[in-house]
């Protein structure tokens, strides 16, 4: 019994092999073209630009020729693929992942060689005043390596429609190995 179990094992791991080599694409790659993300799918899209996310049977980061996978980038909890940001000297990526529907955070990578180490990005928020209920935090765009600007959208409880937006700059600290907030400012939230 356990042999014909493995068998259907190997033999389903193998059409799932095979299935998520169907359609790949290549994008969000580093300004130096050294790495991209590539997002596997089990059949091609009907709009490569616009993926279904029931087709998605991975997310990485690849080097590039090679496609190599350096890192696993992963699918937010609908199974979307993330965006990344990169800094300039393609040695950091920001992404932001939405791990449910009222919470979306941002990782950051940072490359040493030809290897990205994913940080420590649980204090890369601001305190907002006041009995939070969704938190969306966004990164933006880099100001400089190491140097990341991020938003970040607050809903209170209570129903009567009160909502923050700040803008804050975080700066990664070599030290500590983790990111501080050097600025921050509320913005008028969207409508």
């Amino acid at each position: 019994m356990s042999s014909l179990l493995t068998s259907l094992l190997i033999l389903t791991r193998a059409i799932n092999a095979q299935e998520s080599a169907n359609f790949e694409k290549i994008r969000d790659m580093s300004p130096d073209k050294k790495f991209g993300v590539r997002i596997s799918c089990s059949s091609g899209p009907a709009d490569p630009n616009n993926i279904d996310p029931n087709l998605i049977t991975a997310v990485e980061l690849v080097s590039l020729p090679s496609k190599n996978v350096v890192a696993n980038i992963g699918q937010d909890y609908e199974g979307s693929a993330p965006h990344l940001i990169w800094s300039k000297d393609s040695n950091w990526f920001a992404y932001p992942l939405t791990s449910g529907p009222r919470v979306t955070d941002t990782y950051v990578y940072h490359r040493s060689g030809e290897d990205f180490t994913r940080l420590e990005t649980e204090e890369l928020r601001v305190d907002a005043k006041g009995d939070v209920r969704n938190e969306y935090v966004k990164p933006i765009r880099w100001v400089k390596p190491a140097i990341l600007l991020l938003e970040q959208f607050d809903i209170f409880r209570g129903g009567n429609g009160e909502d923050a937006t700040y803008r804050f700059t975080a700066k990664f600290d070599e030290k500590t190995g983790k990111f501080r907030v050097i600025s921050k400012k509320k913005v008028p939230s969207k409508d």
